[in-house]
């Protein structure tokens, strides 16, 4: 079996380093290269770097110089950044493949988008392709992920965003209509307050083993706080019957050793003929939060600004 996995991104960033960049025909305006195989995407005072040789994988997300991520120099194993896998994760089970999660990226460049794009994965068939922009309307950071069937049977696929930040902050979301599972994992408990769900990370609460949240969401939008600094990220809301067999639209992580946390959602999963594909659009929010804003659950205001954010008021 052989199956095309095109995963198709856009998103944002910008660079204030002083080293010298080069400059690749038809390269987009908003992108700087350095060295072989380093990209960094640049919108407003948000700064996105993409590293090629390691599969295409976010390497950073700075807002006002901030760095949102857990990045790749607070540790020693590949688990770091911003990446992307196919769902259920019964499919290939752990680790993540590598010729699509860790592996070199080829790099191209088509009008204002830079694509970076896997080498087919023989234990799955799957190939990826991420291509990152700008979504001008929104003014925001755009990632398209498209799914391509290349076998000859029906596959049944969604698409899934890992994004890992540092193990502090807040995260929440919408309150969706199903009940929250862990699968092997220790829960994450979230605290429902005025129809939000909210987790703010502390480590006293963390016992010695992962922990984790698969459950539903509502309005499509998912967003992470810290230090002042915020990422909401936008997509099509899924419906409970539309999320992949023990999986979740919004799925959090946080680590055993407390080092990261991840931030993740999924979309619909859909059957594709052979030959057939899905295409899922992930928005990236980023903004630096107004100083009488706090950061605590059940924050009203925290959720209308958020809801600002995506209707283009804030």
């Amino acid at each position: 079996q052989i199956m095309l996995f095109v995963a198709a991104s856009f998103l944002v960033a910008c660079d204030r380093s002083q080293e010298v960049i080069d400059v690749v025909p038809d390269q987009p305006t908003f992108v700087s290269h350095k060295g072989k195989n380093k990209y960094t995407i640049t919108q407003g005072d948000t700064q996105l770097s993409v590293v090629a040789d390691i599969g295409g994988r976010i390497s950073s997300l700075k807002v006002g110089g901030q760095e949102m991520l857990f990045t790749a120099d607070l540790t020693h194993t590949m688990v770091w950044g911003g990446t992307f896998w196919s769902s259920p994760q019964s499919d290939w089970f752990w680790p993540p493949v590598a010729a699509l999660d860790s592996e070199p990226y080829e790099v191209s460049f088509d009008n204002d988008h830079i694509i970076f794009t896997s080498t087919v994965d023989e234990m799955t068939g799957y190939q990826f392709v991420k291509s990152y922009g700008i979504n001008d309307k929104k003014k925001c950071l755009s990632v398209k992920y498209s799914i391509y069937n290349r076998t000859n049977i029906e596959k049944n696929v969604a698409g899934w965003e890992v994004t890992r930040v540092p193990p502090q902050g807040t995260v929440f979301f919408p309150q969706g209509d199903t009940e929250s599972s862990f699968g092997i994992f220790y829960p994450i408990v979230i605290e429902p307050l005025g129809g939000i769900s909210w987790f703010t990370y502390d480590a006293k609460n963390i016992l010695d083993n992962h922990h984790k949240l698969n459950t539903d969401g509502k309005e499509g939008w998912l967003a992470y706080a810290n230090n002042e600094y915020l990422l909401v990220k936008e997509f099509k809301d899924v419906p409970v019957e539309l999320m992949a067999a023990g999986e979740g639209e919004i799925e959090l992580y946080v680590h055993d050793q407390k080092t990261y946390m991840e931030v993740n959602q999924q979309s619909a999963i859909v059957t594709l003929a052979p030959g057939g594909h899905l295409d899922w659009e992930v928005l990236w929010h980023t903004r630096k939060l107004p100083l009488d804003m706090k950061v605590v659950n059940g924050n009203e205001a925290l959720v209308s600004y958020v809801r600002g954010v995506l209707n283009g008021v804030n």
